[in-house]
């Protein structure tokens, strides 16, 4: 079986390969995903992995934006397959909960990708879609919608912070002024113009003093997100159980 993750950022992207290898025991293929995704998109980054003879692609796409373009293309790839073990068995989109209509825009965007399909379901469930091949023969697939966190607005980042903050007392502190800096430090909205700037830039503002500043901050990032045991916390395993299924 083939599934494909689709998320958003880097901080996404990174995360989501750590928890599939250390919760669900996935491989590192040590190899970059389908070109055509990341052609189709700037700034996209991709990773396949594999378990016994499935294999799983996990594609950031450099922003919400950018959802309904890759979707579209896992879609119309599926359709240009001969073989079902070729197609994309199961699709997850993973997405920030950073606006009151996120939920309303994005099932809208992929409904409207899948045109008469199925209506997607909302948060956290899986939807079985319909299609067509070339040669008119049928094709099933499953789509899961995560929209994080399910149930305040935020996104990704929030709910790494939180957990760490819940697990670690001394980081928690730093966290908590980190939050409070970014809340105050840009009251014209200036720079931090969008409601997802703002949560990015607190997670920012913690690695600002978790990160050496003379040593590769990508590194030193990916360093403390693969460091900490998500596999661990509770919470992180029960908001994306459904990726077990993959």
């Amino acid at each position: 079986m083939k599934s494909i993750i689709i998320c958003e950022g880097e901080t996404d992207f990174v995360f989501l390969q750590h928890f599939m290898i250390k919760v669900n025991g996935w491989k590192d293929s040590k190899q970059n995903s389908n070109p055509s995704f990341n052609s189709h998109v700037h700034n996209s980054l991709s990773r396949d992995f594999f378990k016994d003879s499935n294999m799983l692609t996990i594609i950031s796409c450099g922003g919400c934006g950018n959802i309904k373009t890759v979707f579209e293309e896992v879609i119309r790839k599926n359709e240009n397959e001969i073989e079902d073990s070729e197609r994309y068995t199961k699709i997850v989109v993973l997405t920030d909960n950073d606006d009151d209509c996120v939920e309303t825009r994005i099932v809208s965007e992929l409904n409207d990708s899948v045109k008469n399909n199925i209506p997607i379901s909302s948060n956290n469930n899986w939807t079985s879609l319909t299609f067509k091949d070339a040669s008119q023969n049928q094709f099933n697939c499953e789509l899961l919608l995560l929209i994080i966190p399910f149930n305040e607005n935020g996104a990704l980042e929030t709910f790494l912070l939180d957990s760490v903050s819940k697990a670690d007392s001394y980081d928690a502190e730093i966290i908590r002024k980190a939050k409070e800096f970014v809340d105050s430090a840009d009251p014209e909205k200036k720079y931090l113009t969008h409601r997802g700037f703002v949560t990015k830039a607190k997670l920012y503002a913690y690695f600002a003093i978790r990160i050496e500043p003379t040593k590769n901050h990508f590194r030193q990032r990916y360093k403390i997100l693969t460091q900490i045991p998500w596999e661990e916390y509770e919470n992180i395993r029960e908001v994306f159980k459904e990726l077990k299924k993959l």
